[in-house]
C-alpha cells in the first residue's frame, strides 16, 4: 500500500445545515454528523423524485435556476460560498504551512453508477485521508466533462472528484484533479472498460480500483484550497476544496468517451466573494 505526504493546511469550515427534498431516488441526507456519501446524492445533492425538484445543466432546469427549483430546499445554491470557481493565481495567499495531507488508500472493489448526472464509483470503506489534523474517509469519486474548476479562465476537458467525508462532523474534504488532452491514461483505460454508459445502468466486477494511482508524483505537488460548497443541487457550502496545481494526461479518444457519456456535466464557476484561495505546496 503506497501512501504519501503532501503540506497542507485546513481552515475550519462551519457547518451549514442545509436540508435536501425527500426523495427515495435522489436523498442527500445533510446534518451535522452524516452525508450519505454512497448515495448518487452526494454529487446530485438534492431530490429529483417531484417535478420540481429535477435539475439538469442546460435548459430551464440548468445551474442558473438551481437555487429556485425545489422552494428553500436548494437555496443554498445562490449562496455567497460556491462552488466552483475561477483560480485566479494573481490572487493565492501563502506559500503553505507545516501542516501536512497524508493520503492512505486502499485497492477496492467498487460499484458505478451511472444517475444520469455523472458516473460514480462508490468506494469500499477503510480509506483515509488526514488534512490539517482532521481525518476524512474516502466515499466516492466520479467525473465532470469539461472541468468545473478553471485556472485563470482555462478550463480543461475532464475533472476527476475524489470525495472525503469525516465521521464526527458530517464535513466534506474534495480533491480535484485535472486531465488535458496527451497520452493515454492507463487508469483511465480501466475505468472505462468497466463504465456503465446510459442512465440508471450499474456495474459491479472484482476488478480493483486504487484511488491513489491518479495522483502526480512528479513536478509540482501543489494544490489550490479554497472553502465552497457541492457543485449540484443543494449545493450545501460545506465543502473544503484541494485541487492540484499538475495537471494529468488522457488520450483524446479517452476524452471523448468520457463526453459522449457525460456530455457537459459541469456547473460554471461562481464568484469569489472575498473568499481566499492559498497554494498549499511541499
Amino acid at each position: 500500500m503506497k501512501s504519501f505526504f503532501f503540506k497542507l493546511s485546513l481552515i475550519t469550515t462551519a457547518i451549514i445545515v442545509v436540508a435536501s427534498c425527500n426523495n427515495e431516488e435522489y436523498d442527500t441526507v445533510v446534518s451535522s454528523n452524516n452525508i450519505d456519501l454512497n448515495n448518487e446524492a452526494v454529487l446530485a445533492g438534492g431530490s429529483s423524485k417531484s417535478a420540481g425538484c429535477h435539475f439538469e445543466y442546460q435548459g430551464e432546469l440548468g445551474p442558473e435556476n438551481w437555487g429556485t427549483l425545489c422552494g428553500e430546499e436548494w437555496i443554498a445554491c445562490n449562496g455567497q460560498a460556491q462552488s466552483p470557481i475561477d483560480i485566479d493565481t494573481s490572487v493565492i495567499v501563502g506559500n503553505g504551512t507545516s501542516e501536512r495531507m497524508y493520503l492512505n488508500y486502499a485497492a477496492t472493489t467498487t460499484n458505478v453508477l451511472n444517475n444520469g448526472h455523472t458516473v460514480q464509483f462508490n468506494y469500499n470503506s477503510g480509506s483515509t485521508a488526514v488534512l490539517g489534523g482532521t481525518s476524512y474517509e474516502l466515499k466516492q469519486f466520479h467525473f465532470h466533462s469539461g472541468s468545473e474548476h478553471t485556472v485563470d479562465g482555462q478550463q480543461y476537458p475532464l475533472e476527476m472528484h475524489l470525495v472525503h467525508q469525516n465521521p464526527d462532523t458530517g464535513l466534506l474534504a474534495v480533491i480535484g484533479l485535472f486531465f488535458e488532452e496527451g497520452e493515454e491514461n492507463g487508469y483511465l483505460r480501466g475505468l472505462l472498460y468497466n463504465i456503465p454508459k446510459h442512465e440508471g445502468e450499474t456495474y459491479s466486477s472484482n476488478r480493483i480500483y486504487y484511488a491513489e494511482n491518479f495522483f502526480p508524483y512528479t513536478g509540482d505537488l501543489g494544490f489550490y484550497r479554497y472553502n465552497g460548497s457541492l457543485t449540484t443541487p443543494g449545493c450545501n457550502e460545506i465543502v473544503t476544496w484541494f485541487v492540484a496545481k499538475q495537471v494529468l494526461q488522457a488520450s483524446q479518444e479517452q476524452l471523448g468517451e468520457f463526453k459522449n457519456i457525460l456530455h457537459d456535466n459541469y456547473r460554471p464557476v461562481q464568484h469569489l466573494n472575498g473568499r481566499e484561495i492559498s497554494l498549499n505546496s511541499l
